[in-house]
């Protein structure tokens, strides 16, 4: 039986999952979208053969739609997850999980509770360069520092500039991918954050964060999001006791150096992301797989970055 998906949020981000999942996973299809822009959702909608909806609740109650995907700014996640759970259907929630600690926290509780699965969307997980460096990873050995760089564009995005609906700037919209890798790459947990935050072009929240952190088994962490240059980079960095790699995560590549050997690993990163991350998604709501990104995982993101916010004011060091 095909499974039906709905998107809140078909923006240029919603789109992609419309797309993908009417053309590139098995067992899944797109039936209904919504937008608040009405001739732009009515015209989506045409052209992928999709249901419109103005308001959420009305895709969410939908009888052709078994599970929903949402794509909007983080202020209205806490709100869509708990009536997409209260209507018994899975959710795909894009990251962050939401837009504060503590709505992630009463989040993680309606979500135990409830009869459906909650997945989060941390795409880069399934970036092609990233899974092979957790692979080889373990040739490292113990990882003793890990470093994490992302650097993008101004925002054109008008709704990053309005603090009703982003919350906050770069530490939660885009930090979140970080903080999430340097957990992931490891398996390792945050436990002190001392993080500076800076407005350079966008007047409203921070476009430049640089942080330092320490994890539960000794490997220290550098975080960067820069989001004001006319350009673009994604770095990944680990170095352990018996090697060490860099890796480009948007243009592909990655150097493996070890026993004073350097290894060069021609591997793209263009593959779409969203296609496995669907498939995924498909799998733990059929029972075939456990949730890959959890809500748990999505807690503890927000706890990071809570703990970047409180370091700003404290200008200091702070625990988790």
């Amino acid at each position: 039986m095909t499974f039906r998906i709905g998107v809140i949020g078909a923006g240029a981000h919603g789109t992609r999952y419309l797309r993908h999942a009417l053309r590139d996973v098995p067992g899944m299809t797109a039936t209904a979208l919504c937008r608040r822009t009405r001739d732009e959702g009515r015209r989506l909608a045409t052209e992928f053969g999709c249901r419109y909806h103005s308001a959420p609740a009305d895709l969410i109650a939908d009888p052709a739609v078994d599970g929903v995907v949402v794509c909007t700014p983080p202020s209205s996640h806490f709100d869509l997850a708990a009536a997409v759970l209260a209507a018994d259907k899975p959710l795909l929630l894009e990251k962050p999980l939401t837009g504060t600690l503590a709505e992630a926290e009463r989040l993680a509780e309606l979500t135990a509770a409830a009869k459906v699965p909650l997945m989060l969307a941390q795409a880069l997980r399934w970036n092609p360069v990233v899974v092979r460096v957790r692979e080889l990873a373990r040739q490292l050995g113990p990882i003793r520092l890990v470093r994490l760089a992302q650097r993008l564009a101004p925002t054109t995005l008008a709704w990053q500039r309005d603090l009703s609906q982003t919350v906050s700037g770069s530490v939660l919209l885009t930090g979140v991918h970080l903080f999430d890798l340097a957990r992931h790459l490891p398996g390792a947990e945050f436990v002190t954050v001392d993080s500076r935050l800076a407005r350079v072009l966008n007047p409203v929240v921070e476009d430049l964060f640089l942080a330092r952190a320490e994890l539960d088994d000794g490997c220290w962490v550098s975080l960067e999001v820069s989001k004001y240059t006319r350009s673009r980079a994604c770095w990944l960095e680990m170095v352990g006791e018996e090697g060490q790699l860099q890796a480009d995560y948007l243009e592909g590549g990655i150097l493996l150096r070890r026993e004073g050997r350097t290894e060069r690993i021609d591997l793209a990163a263009t593959a779409p992301t969203l296609p496995p991350l669907l498939a995924d998604w498909l799998a733990a709501v059929e029972g075939r797989r456990p949730v890959p990104v959890t809500v748990d995982d999505g807690v503890a993101t927000l706890r990071v970055v809570d703990a970047c916010y409180r370091s700003e004011a404290a200008q200091a060091a702070v625990t988790l």
